[in-house]
């Protein structure tokens, strides 16, 4: 489960993301299409520049690829590049943009293809300034290394009521499978793989080809449901459930079918996760050296480190914690025992500002106006429209 910090919390429902689009002022020349180009019924424009293998496997959505890319503005600006990082990128398809998801089923392992890419398939009318303008047309040279099958979900079963039980809020479940030791408490870190369908049994998510296990508490979790079901779980438990609207995903402000209908959903508790001492959000060490950034941001250096500081284009190792003003927790890499890593590219500008002031090692306090964070929109429920925040970040690692 990616943190709140990269714009996903609570229940893993599918979101779509990219890589770290980071803007460069390395030039190269577009590569030329090659013969035939193709146009498909989306507007998604290809060609290959090297043939795959003859009898290879397309990926389909959900396989995990792995690929080296360039990708290109109009103008020749080159924005992101694995290529340049001398590392290729891996993901889900499914979990990128639409040109990259209908794009890479056209190829098989070894296949090099020029993707044009319109902006309806891309970062839309909006882009992702200041690195992907609005309108943007993309162009991408992709070659795909390798093709991993997404995992098979499990079989779909609705709870038998004759030994199902029914919680308060209307969820009948059956329990599947009995774990062995005590359910989490409510502010406890767990880890959860789950699979829902609709009534008729069409599967919806999946974890394995989605953003992959919940990892989460009961009292961070956005659905009502997965509030209180978890708490009723030993690690090592499987339950089946049907969920109504009010209790699921009508709560979570999803639009669609999927808001009117129950769902059945069948989920497993992993494990407890046994969480890190959380730092304090007022008091502690006075900090040895404080900045005042541009936008309003400040910068507290609570203790000094004497490693390297990352560019934009670096990925990061941390552990954070976030608040509101009002002291209320939001999210913790500590509550999930184990540290978060990221692009500093790919966060709120809040923290990619932060985090290009601070050497391996630091230890700091983010104070982050609206402006840098989540804006005059905030990312409800958690986080209130034009909210300041308060951060607590270790920087660990440069990780490449």
């Amino acid at each position: 489960m990616k943190p709140f910090l990269l714009f996903l919390v609570g229940a893993a429902l599918a979101a779509t993301a990219f890589f770290a689009a980071v803007a460069s002022q390395t030039r190269r020349p577009i590569p030329p299409d090659s013969e035939p180009v193709h146009t498909t019924e989306s507007g998604l424009v290809w060609s290959a520049l090297a043939p795959g293998a003859a009898a290879g496997k397309r990926p389909a959505m959900g396989d995990e690829v792995t690929v080296h890319y360039t990708g290109w503005l109009l103008d020749g600006t080159i924005f992101d590049s694995s290529v340049d990082r001398g590392e290729p990128a891996t993901f889900r398809l499914g979990e990128v943009i639409d040109g990259w998801n209908e794009g890479l089923q056209l190829m098989t392992v070894g296949a090099r293809h020029k993707l044009t890419i319109p902006f309806d398939l891309a970062y839309g009318e909006a882009g992702r300034p200041p690195t992907i303008p609005q309108k943007a047309t993309l162009i991408f040279e992709v070659e795909l290394l390798d093709v991993i099958p997404a995992p098979v979900p499990p079989e779909f079963v609705r709870p038998d009521p004759e030994k199902s039980q029914k919680l308060d809020s209307g969820v009948i479940f059956q329990v599947l499978e009995e774990g062995a030791g005590d359910p989490p408490a409510a502010d406890q870190v767990f880890v959860l793989d789950y699979a829902f369908w609709s009534p008729d049994g069409v599967l919806v998510e999946f974890s394995g080809t989605a953003n992959g296990p919940i990892k989460s508490s009961a009292q961070m979790m956005n659905l009502p449901f997965l509030k209180e079901l978890p708490l009723r779980m030993a690690p090592g438990s499987v339950v089946v459930a049907e969920v109504p609207p009010a209790a699921g995903l009508a709560a979570s402000q999803r639009t669609g079918r999927w808001t009117t209908e129950p769902t059945i959903w069948r989920i497993e508790m992993l494990e407890i996760v046994k969480p890190l001492e959380l730092p304090a959000f007022q008091g502690g060490p006075e900090p040895v050296r404080v900045e005042e950034l541009d936008g309003g941001l400040v910068l507290e250096i609570l203790k000094e480190g004497d490693g390297p500081t990352p560019t934009a284009r670096q990925q990061v190792e941390v552990h954070y914690a976030g608040w509101l003003t009002d002291g209320t927790l939001f999210d913790s890499s500590y509550d999930r025992g184990e540290p978060s890593s990221f692009g500093v590219g790919q966060v709120i500008p809040g923290w990619t500002r932060g985090l290009m002031k601070m050497k391996v090692g630091t230890v700091a306090r983010l104070r982050i106006p609206a402006e840098l964070g989540y804006g005059r929109r905030g990312s409800p429920p958690k986080i209130p429209p034009g909210a300041d925040l308060v951060f607590h970040v270790e920087l660990l690692s440069i990780r490449r």
